[in-house]
């Protein structure tokens, strides 16, 4: 009979430990008799027989190594008992230090590589191949992988900060950093060794939860099914070159990317919906790229669902929505195109990967320095790289500063896309003003900003206060229900508040982003500024405690502002090609908004007719730009197609009520033409030429002239008209004006 050894010793499992039992258990039972009995788990730790005594066995492995750094620096600080041991072990330290940086700074391409585009960023064919984890887009690492472990308290000299109490999920993602680690400093007990039992499945649970509650992290949308390159519907060659033609011809209509950043191969290893939308919206204005667009558009289209159903989120991906939402394909219905949806799910992803918070690097994090500061508004640097998937790379570097600066436009050109479809669509907003937006002043001038950084702001400071001048108004509305109150005084600060508004915004902004010596507004953002004025007007116009003089007041300058709308449209034809749906839906309000005003003014005038030819003259540059391809099938066709009905259906209408008035004779009583200016620019008038002319030609007039036009006598509206409502007009009812009386 062969003599077996000694039993060997294992400590009692937990369950016996905690009640102070003997734990007996036979060595082919993975439970001990008390666990099988009560049927629970029996966890059993590594058996260490005696204590261990002594300073130097209370730490092992990591804990060792950082208590002998510790120990090291500070007997060489004191200088005091400094060994040849303590110089070699800082000696260590800092060559590893040493290393650490050159490593970084090996992995960034220089100055010079960035104004190339190539950044030493891997390819989507290899970038799987990447060993060290840098640049990777894979997105495989688990998510604790390169993640920062801050504690749940911040700790410094003067302050004892809860971080990320504000967010409730991830403080809970803070927390599981907390929880041991599944191999402990106990090591595996021998059960581990065999069959999962139900502590492994326990364990395995517990890892569930902890990557459920773990930080957000990009998850990205690339892959041979993905990529438009490698699906054959574009060749590399073809790609290069429609990335060219966006930056050159669509981005300074689609704020938001980077052109330093986003070369065709970095966007196509990073979002193959980013890719594929900037190529589908390249072809979509080049006449020889029919079939192309056709396909790129059904692939975008399709990607986009899979992105939305399989919840995939970076910065990319945000962008990607942006970029598809300006040239949307009109739907069966004037409410069907997507854009909502987009720009929902753009600020779900944007929220998730915390876009909304500024990136403040250390220093401004000192407790002098961070005055102010809420700690739920900033994102350290390397966080955030972290949760855009590039662990291991340096925030002072030019890409790493590039990239962190990326995240913040991206959020930027969310608000400004979300305002100005809100505006245009009559919907509530919803992107909030975080305190990025509303420090970002001076967030275009940057060493290494963008050139259409400068515009991009400028309409993000105009939007952000656009509530403080609704404020305003009303409060002065309020302000004048005492009867000893002027209505005249109130118009005229009214009055007064708003060209403030303006005046301030163009002193600003004029200069830096104005062309010529004049330094006119691009004509894109032209229409921006004038219909965001057209907006403040509307949304006040029928204010309940506004006087009498005030309401004409509101009449007269909204009329004006859609007037301009229109003209701005009419003269920068050339300059706006790419017009997005937004702006044409803007066009077409100030169409409506002005045809409704111009029917009610008293007497003969002809400011009516000459409304309705500047909106006949509106609706053709409409449909030229809607068809600028023939693939075009843009959504301000239908759109200038619908103005011209109405335009039509106007004209019969006011043809029916002038008849009935003669026939009844109570017709209008005639003017006396003499009283009136002639308003066309540079005018030649014959002797036996009337000093009317037919209508006037508002579209080669200038704001001042529009302006002195409204201001004449007999163009004043009707004392009973009630005026319009800015609830009935911001939405696409508005459409239907027969109801309200044209």
């Amino acid at each position: 009979m062969e003599q077996t050894g000694p039993r060997q010793k294992q400590a009692a499992c937990l369950s016996c430990r905690r009640s102070k039992i003997r734990c007996e258990y036979d060595v082919d039972q993975e439970r001990c008799r008390r666990c099988l009995r009560l049927d629970v788990e029996c966890v059993r730790l590594l058996y260490q027989p005696g204590r261990q005594k002594g300073i130097k066995n209370k730490r092992r492995g990591l804990d060792k190594a950082l208590f002998q750094i510790d120990q090291a620096v500070k007997r060489a600080r004191s200088g005091s008992n400094k060994s040849l041991e303590d110089e070699q072990i800082l000696a260590q330290l800092r060559q590893i230090l040493s290393d650490d940086r050159g490593s970084a700074s090996t992995s960034i391409s220089p100055r010079s590589q960035m104004n190339s585009g190539s950044y030493g960023m891997p390819d989507s064919s290899d970038s799987s191949d990447d060993d060290d984890g840098r640049f990777t887009s894979t997105g495989a690492h688990t998510p604790h992988d390169h993640m920062p472990r801050p504690s749940l308290v911040h700790r410094n000299s003067d302050s004892l900060a809860v971080d990320d109490a504000e967010n409730p999920l991830q403080l809970l993602a803070r927390a599981s950093y907390l929880q041991p680690s599944p191999g402990s400093r106990y090591g595996k007990s021998p059960q581990s060794m065999r069959a999962p039992s139900n502590s492994d499945r326990a364990k395995g649970s517990i890892e569930d939860l902890q990557a459920f509650f773990a930080p957000a992290r990009v998850n990205l949308d690339i892959g041979d099914d993905m990529d438009p390159v490698a699906l054959g519907l574009v060749s590399e060659e073809e790609a290069d070159s429609l990335f060219a033609f966006f930056y050159q011809n669509l981005a300074h209509t689609r704020w938001g990317l980077e052109p330093r950043l986003y070369t065709a191969d970095f966007t196509r290893s990073r979002s193959a919906f980013l890719a594929t939308s900037i190529m589908a919206a390249s072809a979509l204005f080049m006449p020889s790229c029919a079939a192309l667009s056709k396909r790129l558009s059904n692939h975008q289209k399709d990607l986009a669902h899979r992105v939305i159903n399989g919840r995939y989120k970076s910065v990319e991906i945000v962008l990607a929505f942006l970029v598809n939402i300006p040239w949307m394909f009109p739907g069966k219905q004037s409410t069907d195109d997507e854009s909502c949806t987009y720009i929902s799910m753009a600020t779900t992803i944007a929220t998730d990967l915390s876009l909304e918070k500024s990136v403040v690097f250390g220093e401004m994090m000192e407790p002098n320095a961070r005055v102010g500061f809420h700690r739920g508004d900033y994102l350290e640097p390397r966080a955030a790289l972290a949760i855009d998937g590039f662990p291991d790379l340096d925030p002072w570097s030019d890409i790493g500063r590039l990239l962190l600066r990326n995240r913040e436009r991206c959020w930027i050109s969310l608000f400004v896309l979300e305002r100005g479809m809100s505006l245009a669509r009559g919907r509530p907003f919803s992107v909030p003003v975080t305190r990025l937006l509303k420090e970002c002043d001076n967030w275009h001038r940057f060493e290494l900003a963008d050139p259409q950084d400068g515009p991009l702001v400028s309409m993000a400071v105009l939007r952000r206060d656009l509530d403080g001048m609704f404020s305003t108004v009303r409060a002065l509305c309020d302000g004048s229900r005492n009867p000893s109150t002027d209505g005249a005084l109130v118009a005229q600060a009214i009055q007064g508040s708003i060209e403030r508004f303006f005046m301030q915004w163009f002193t600003e902004w004029g200069s830096s982003i104005g062309r010529g010596l004049e330094g006119r507004l691009p004509p894109y953002v032209e229409i921006l500024v004038t219909h965001t004025r057209l907006s403040i007007y509307g949304g006040v116009i029928n204010h309940p405690t506004a006087p009498l003089e005030v309401r004409r007041f509101f009449h007269t300058a909204g009329l004006s502002a859609a007037l301009s709308v229109m003209r701005v449209a009419i003269q920068g034809e050339s300059q706006l090609q790419s017009m997005p749906n937004n702006t044409a839906i803007m066009i077409s309000f100030a169409a409506c908004f002005a045809l409704a005003l111009s029917a009610h003014t008293t007497g003969e005038s002809i400011l009516a007719p000459s409304v309705r030819n500047l909106i006949e003259e509106a609706a053709t540059v409409l449909i030229r730009i809607g068809r600028i391809t023939k693939h075009r099938n843009g959504l301000s066709v239908l759109y200038g197609k619908y103005l011209k009905q109405i335009v039509k259906r106007a004209v019969s209408n006011g043809e029916a009520l002038r008849n009935t008035a003669m026939d009844t004779g109570f017709g209008p009583s005639p003017v006396q033409h003499e009283q009136h200016p002639i308003m066309t620019p540079n005018p030649v008038i014959a002797e036996d030429q009337e000093l009317w002319p037919e209508t006037f030609q508002f579209s080669a007039m200038s704001d001042a002239q529009i302006q002195q036009v409204l201001n004449q006598p007999g163009n004043d509206l009707e004392a009973g008209f009630g005026g319009l409502s800015w609830e009935d007009m911001t939405n696409f009812e508005w459409l239907y004006w027969p109801d309200i009386g044209i």
